[in-house]
């Protein structure tokens, strides 16, 4: 069974020359620390992005020519102060909820925020059952999902230490196929296995309009 976002097409940004992106990519930074540990501002923007194209209550967080590679650098670079990497990057995934949502609150939207941690000790961590419970309340209700890893395991299509947003997800026998974007284009990760041979573990992060309002 998938699970799909709505409307996957917003995800698409255009550059100068008419190539298309899926996604930001932090590279587009220009300084040079922020395309080092920029993953996690860039997911942030990815994923308010989508939000405030496609849930009413939270349009004023909608970027200003979001969809070319120009505009979309510049919401970027409006997260930055709200969602700042320190010295090992962006890894606690509360501080994304927290940036976020104050970034959000800049802008007159509420934001609310649920993180599943996936801990180092293999014996403390969700079941892949949890965590696709997880994924799939997200999907279902349009969100996007921030996956955050600190040791890709045996994906080599995955970078340890990484920030990636996640769209949609195919259940299978004993595998969680989900599509991540990064770099600015689709790849597909199994995150059964990931969550089965990661070192260090990592989080999922989804964030949704205040369901009050």
């Amino acid at each position: 069974m998938s699970h799909n976002l709505s409307q996957p097409e917003r995800f698409t940004i255009t550059g100068p020359q008419g190539e298309t992106y899926r996604g930001g990519n932090q590279e587009w930074y220009r300084d040079l620390w922020q395309r080092r540990a920029g993953c996690g501002p860039t997911t942030a923007a990815t994923l308010l992005a989508y939000l405030s194209q496609t849930h009413p209550s939270l349009a004023p967080m909608a970027p200003a020519a979001g969809h070319t590679q120009a505009g979309f650098l510049q919401y970027m670079e409006a997260l930055w102060p709200y969602v700042t990497p320190g010295s090992r990057g962006l890894d606690k995934p509360e501080s994304l909820v927290l940036g976020c949502r104050s970034f959000a609150l800049s802008r007159g939207c509420v934001l609310q925020g649920e993180v599943l941690k996936i801990p180092r000790r293999r014996e403390n961590r969700p079941s892949p059952a949890a965590c696709r419970d997880f994924l799939i309340r997200a999907l279902d209700a349009n969100c996007p999902v921030a996956f955050l890893n600190f040791s890709n395991g045996s994906l080599p299509n995955l970078d340890s230490w990484h920030w990636v947003p996640l769209i949609a997800l195919t259940e299978g026998e004993g595998v969680l196929l989900c599509t991540i974007l990064d770099e600015g284009a689709e790849k597909v990760i199994d995150l059964a296995l990931w969550q089965e041979t990661t070192l260090l573990g990592g989080a999922l992060v989804s964030l949704f309009p205040d369901p009050a309002l």
